[in-house]
């Protein structure tokens, strides 16, 4: 699981893939800090307009279940794609299709070794699509406050870690319009040889290493 993200932070990838006017601002987003996910429009919203399938939306990393008292709940930046269907925390956002989609230009997760830190792309450049669940919840004075969790599924070769799912580009409209009773076949591991780790300061964003030395990686 990730300790932090770097946000993408190119327009034309929100144009390009969801059709979306947006400017982004590539920040480090830890948990409990604010980033911004793709999902399609809130139902209880004004009608959409015609031709716009999504909007972006800011939320805090961290989901605020609807059951919440303060907002303050911990432990609920990841749901796990196993379970998250069953649990308290994350079911209503499951069973209501809230599936949203989180562009990143890395991962940053803790490495093999104590205190080593590990910075993770995707190799040919372009952005990850995180998978994840967003909310929105009614604070006692009455805002809407949106969050959202990042799923994650049990690494192949080492169960007790854990990865976030990164979804193939060809899935992504598909994970965020089909129906909830399909939302699980999306959550699969993605292809070790299309990624790129290396490994940075400890809790560091650290630029993308140069393409050169990326293919020798």
């Amino acid at each position: 699981m990730p300790t932090h993200y770097q946000a993408a932070s190119e327009s034309r990838h929100f144009a390009g893939r969801f059709g979306l006017s947006f400017r982004p601002d590539g920040q480090v987003v830890r948990p409990g800090q604010q980033g911004y996910f793709v999902r399609r429009p809130r139902a209880d919203r004004a009608p959409r307009e015609a031709g716009v399938r999504y909007d972006v939306a800011p939320g805090r990393w961290g989901l605020i279940p609807l059951f919440s008292k303060d907002g303050q709940d911990e432990f609920t930046f990841e749901a796990r794609g196993e379970t998250a269907s069953a649990e308290r925390n994350f079911y209503q956002p499951w069973k209501r299709g809230h599936r949203c989609v989180i562009l990143a230009d890395a991962i940053f997760q803790p490495g093999a070794e104590p205190g080593s830190t590990v910075r993770v792309s995707r190799l040919d450049g372009e952005p990850l699509s995180l998978a994840g669940l967003w909310n929105g919840w009614r604070s006692p004075a009455g805002e809407c406050v949106e969050s959202f969790a990042l799923l994650t599924l049990a690494a192949p070769d080492k169960p007790e870690q854990r990865r976030t799912v990164i979804l193939r580009d060809a899935w992504i409209d598909d994970w965020l319009e089909c129906p909830v009773e399909e939302t699980a076949a999306y959550l699969r591991p993605y292809a070790d040889d299309k990624l790129l780790r290396n490994h940075v300061p400890p809790d560091a964003a650290a630029p993308a290493a140069p393409r050169a030395a990326a293919a020798s990686t």
